[in-house]
């Protein structure tokens, strides 16, 4: 009898360590979920806070590049209208030089002085057409530069969101793994118990 009594608080006293290392598998299990939730959830901060200066950056970058643009244009319509003043001004010379030689009378000085200004003014325009194809050509150019460097910075959002969805995959994966292995050592434990 004595004996059984030895045997039986023998077990008594396995089965309380295994209890007890049973709570500590369970409290590991619990503290590693809680480590990789933790994780995840700063890794997603991480996430969010990059993709938001991404958003501030290229967002800034659009208002100074607008700002550019802006300067730019003002510079052109200020030169534009200084280069029509000019003309005008070169218009009303030439006008007031025709109204004296009408006054003077001479029909072939009238003539030849309209052809020669048929002929500037013709040269003056291709010249205008020409400089203002250029400047249309130059502005599709950096308008498409604008757009790769669009799609360049959205290309490497969506890697980095793909990046960071294999990464929580990746962690997922590892918990349950995890999960599976404490489980199995329990119940090899709870095994062992039941055999003694």
């Amino acid at each position: 009898m004595a004996t059984v009594q030895a045997v039986n608080d023998e077990l008594r006293a396995k089965l309380n360590n295994i209890q007890v290392e049973l709570q500590q598998e369970k409290n590991k299990v619990s503290r590693l979920e809680r480590d990789k939730s933790q994780e995840l959830r700063s890794e997603h901060h991480r996430a969010s806070v990059a993709m938001t200066e991404l958003k501030t950056k290229l967002h800034e970058e659009k208002q100074k590049e607008l700002a550019v643009t802006r300067e730019t244009l003002l510079r052109q319509h200020e030169m534009e209208l200084m280069r029509v003043i000019k003309i005008k001004d070169g218009e009303i010379h030439r006008l007031n030089g025709l109204v004296l030689t009408l006054r003077d009378g001479s029909v072939d000085k009238v003539r030849s002085a309209l052809l020669m200004e048929v002929e500037e003014t013709r040269r003056s325009w291709e010249a205008e057409r020409c400089r203002l194809q250029q400047e249309v050509q130059e502005q599709r150019g950096a308008k498409r530069s604008a757009e790769e460097a669009l799609g360049l910075a959205h290309q490497a959002c969506q890697a980095r969101v793909a990046e960071l969805r294999s990464l929580h995959h990746q962690h997922q994966e590892e918990l349950n793994r995890t999960k599976r292995d404490c489980e199995r050592e329990i119940r090899r434990l709870v095994g062992l118990l039941i055999v003694l």
